[in-house]
């Protein structure tokens, strides 16, 4: 991954080693295209790991940033029809509904796990796009029997595990960790049919990242802000 295990995350080009690596986004606005790699890979992958579910399972996502958002996108587009969100700044609330989410809770409110308890037949899978302690106790605590949750974020932290009861539940804890050169290409498909929609996505200069990154530190940043080459 390029800014990771390579460097050239704020590259202006890219020498690609062989043509199987590149994929054909035409017909997807530019702006749209790139976070399909990122994001739109990302939450596709995870939300795989859910399967086999029903559509009307539903599915709680944490956190509804950037990830938060294509991850609700990505389940619709797959066909689930139940989908909550865990987030703490009410100002992304609207948001989240608009992609497609049904419920949303603060995950701060003391009565956050009897909400989610409460939904019709159970939380069947999470997906945790932030990765810290406080998200993934709730998570685990909010599943089902037979449940599944998937970590994402890598915000850190620890976790205590009872076992006898994770036994008894019968449930799954997975990572998942971006995804793979064919999922890819069946994002870019799904998004080239129409059925991943767009979320909220602005463009800016190489002169404006380090302010988008600020921003993107104090939680300000709706969806996501592609940066355009001079």
């Amino acid at each position: 991954y390029i800014g990771i295990q390579r460097s050239g995350g704020y590259g202006d080009h890219i020498l690609v080693p062989h043509p199987k690596y590149l994929v054909d986004a035409s017909g997807i606005d530019p702006s749209y295209a790139p976070i399909l790699a990122c994001s739109g890979l990302t939450t596709y992958s995870a939300a795989l790991k859910l399967l086999p579910c029903q559509p009307s399972d539903w599915i709680v996502v944490m956190g509804a940033g950037g990830l938060g958002l294509m991850a609700i996108a990505v389940l619709k587009a797959l066909g689930h029809e139940h989908i909550a969100v865990c987030e703490i700044q009410r100002s992304k609330w609207d948001a989240a509904k608009a992609a497609g989410a049904h419920v949303c809770v603060d995950p701060l409110d003391a009565s956050a796990l009897e909400q989610l308890q409460a939904l019709s037949g159970g939380v069947w899978g999470v997906l945790d796009l932030v990765g810290a302690e406080n998200t993934a106790s709730l998570a685990i605590a909010a599943l089902r029997k037979g449940g599944r949750y998937v970590l994402v974020g890598l915000y850190g932290g620890e976790l205590s595990l009872s076992l006898v009861p994770l036994a008894q539940r019968a449930m799954t804890i997975q990572g998942s960790y971006v995804g793979s050169l064919q999922e890819l290409q069946e994002v870019v498909a799904l998004a080239r049919s129409g059925k991943l929609k767009p979320i909220p996505t602005a463009v800016c200069s190489m002169q404006e990242v380090s302010d988008i990154l600020d921003r993107l530190k104090a939680g300000t940043v709706l969806g996501r802000v592609v940066a355009k080459a001079d």
